[in-house]
This record gives structure tokens, sequence and C-alpha cells, in this order.
């Protein structure tokens, strides 16, 4: 009556994923070096450098501030 399902099964091949995970190191090392040195240069230089800013560009700097934390975490998320 009712046919078995079908059910196509994929082959996990750890060769492939131990070549990938040395391949993806590198890219993993520069995307979280770029977050690192983005957050140190927000809390040390660019942190004294905003404070000479305009009222309006210090706000201006402030939010650019937090899209870039926001993308560069979003970044190390998906290296995750």
């Amino acid at each position: 009556m009712n046919e078995p399902s079908k059910v196509s099964a994929k082959t996990i091949k750890l060769a492939e994923r131990r070549v990938f995970s040395q391949s993806f190191k590198p890219l993993y090392q520069e995307g979280m070096g770029l977050v690192e040195q983005a957050a140190e240069y927000l809390d040390g230089k660019g942190r004294a450098e905003a404070k000479k800013l305009s009222r309006l560009t210090a706000t201006l700097y402030a939010a650019e501030s937090m899209r870039l934390t926001t993308r560069l975490m979003q970044v190390a998320s998906w290296l995750l």
C-alpha cells in the first residue's frame, strides 16, 4: 500500500571538513583580529580623539562607532 519513503543519507566526509577548517583558520584569525583592533582603538585613541570633537560630530562618531562594533560582532558570530 504505502511505499517505503526513500531517505537519502548524506555522508559526512571528515577529510574535506579537516581541509576546510585549515583554510578557514586564517579567515577566522583575521576577522577576530579586526574585532580586537577596533575595540582597542575605540577604547583608547578613539575615545581621546572623540573628546576633541564638537557635540554634533561626537554624536555622529558615537553612532558610527556603535554601527561598527555591531557589524564586527556579527562578523565574529559568523566566524564562531
